[in-house]
């Protein structure tokens, strides 16, 4: 069962989930499709800021809802905004679709992500 390596937390505001990630020193990474984010592109050393796309040791991925995205206190918070290329006639996925593939689009970018738990963690 997947969820066995998940570990779910429930907060009442934005600020006290943001705050908690801070202080867990994760980074906080959001989906979004404006011209601020930077694709998830396969190639990570060809970003729109001429920068290799590094993924940090802890990033908290946010997803925004289907209807609206992420809220803007969370995009404001964001390190990074991000989004997945998408090719084709698609120019939106249903977020739980989304979210799969940018998890799967994260260890495609680094593979040394698979697996990478600590002891505790495991």
């Amino acid at each position: 069962n997947a969820t066995e390596w998940l570990t779910v937390r429930d907060f009442e505001t934005s600020e006290e989930c943001v705050a908690e990630v801070r202080k867990l020193g994760y980074q906080l990474w959001v989906t979004d499709l404006s011209q601020e984010a930077e694709p998830l592109d396969m190639n990570p050393t060809s970003t729109s800021s001429n920068n290799a796309l590094v993924i940090p040791e802890k990033v908290a991925l946010v997803m925004g809802t289907e209807a609206v995205g992420a809220s803007q206190y969370i995009l404001q918070q964001a390190d990074k905004r991000v989004y997945l290329p998408l090719r084709g006639f698609a120019d939106s996925l249903n977020l739980s679709v989304a979210t799969a593939l940018i998890i799967h689009h994260l260890f495609v970018m680094d593979p040394s992500l698979i697996g990478a738990m600590s002891e505790e963690e495991r």
